[in-house]
């Protein structure tokens, strides 16, 4: 038994072909080109990560740790106990927030969407680098990690 596939046998016309082979070197070279282009919601979720900074420092200078932790993601290990004592540690040894600025941030679209952001803040007693990883679920922003290191790296 023979079994012909009908593209095997087919011949192309000298047009044909070099509009082909013409059309697959454009593709290839685009293909090649590396393009600096942010999916267009990156602003939107940096905007939401941005918004609850503001009301994690808000919460944070009223000492309000229960509400901050009640806004953790449950991906987040820490237990209740942990994460008040880390913060009263904080608030004791930084003091009160005074002035911060958003130094980087940056959205991976993983499930779900982090945004990763430092800021360079100066407390009552100095100035410290705050790291932030929110997870957000639609408009839901949870504080998924938080580390604060003193002085500025930049």
């Amino acid at each position: 038994m023979n079994f012909a596939l009908p593209f095997v046998n087919q011949t192309f016309g000298g047009n044909d072909m070099k509009r082909r082979l013409t059309l697959i070197a454009v593709l290839a070279s685009l293909a090649g080109c590396t393009f600096n282009v942010k999916p267009i919601y990156d602003s939107k979720e940096k905007a939401k990560a941005e918004a609850t900074v503001v009301q994690f420092h808000s919460l944070y200078n009223e000492r309000k740790f229960d509400e901050i932790y009640e806004r953790l993601d449950k991906q987040a290990t820490q237990s209740r106990e942990q994460f008040m004592a880390a913060t009263s540690d904080i608030a004791s040894h930084w003091g009160k927030l005074q002035t911060t600025r958003l130094d980087e941030a940056k959205v991976f679209y993983t499930s779900p969407i982090q945004v990763k952001m430092i800021y360079n803040s100066t407390f009552e007693k100095g100035n410290a680098q705050e790291w932030f990883t929110w997870n957000i679920y639609r408009e839901e922003v949870r504080l998924f990690e938080y580390n604060l290191t003193a002085g500025w790296d930049k």
